[in-house]
């Protein structure tokens, strides 16, 4: 990541467009789309699970998102999460709360069921 600088984007309804580029913002912004379009992007995290005869699969993508000139919703910050194929915004609230929820599921329904079927190979 790198000091905040100043980019000019073409956009089809205001012309050119000065945008501040935040520091943490890994895209370029390709000249030709509405202004409301422009969104910054962070470094994408995910996290994967080697599934027999499929490979490496990637899960719970997030990233930083924003679109500075939103016309109908929020210009803050957020991280935006797939989840089962659509991607979902969350505030520092929420992304909390998405981890909790997802820490109480490894430790309440995935370790348990590994246990049981630990147990269950055992017996064959």
């Amino acid at each position: 990541m790198s000091a905040p600088h100043t980019v000019t984007v073409q956009t089809l309804d205001h012309g050119p467009v000065l945008l501040v580029e935040p520091s943490w913002c890994v895209v370029e912004h390709a000249d030709g789309n509405h202004r409301s379009g422009i969104r910054h992007d962070g470094v994408e995290h995910a996290a994967s699970v080697n599934v027999p005869g499929y490979g490496r699969i990637e899960f719970l993508k997030a990233n930083l998102q924003q679109f500075p000139f939103a016309e109908h919703s929020s210009r803050d910050v957020t991280v935006v999460v797939e989840i089962d194929g659509e991607h979902h915004e969350f505030d520092s609230d929420g992304l909390g709360d998405l981890a909790s929820v997802i820490a109480t599921h490894v430790l309440c329904g995935l370790l348990p069921l590994q246990a049981r079927l630990q147990s269950l190979e055992g017996m064959s």
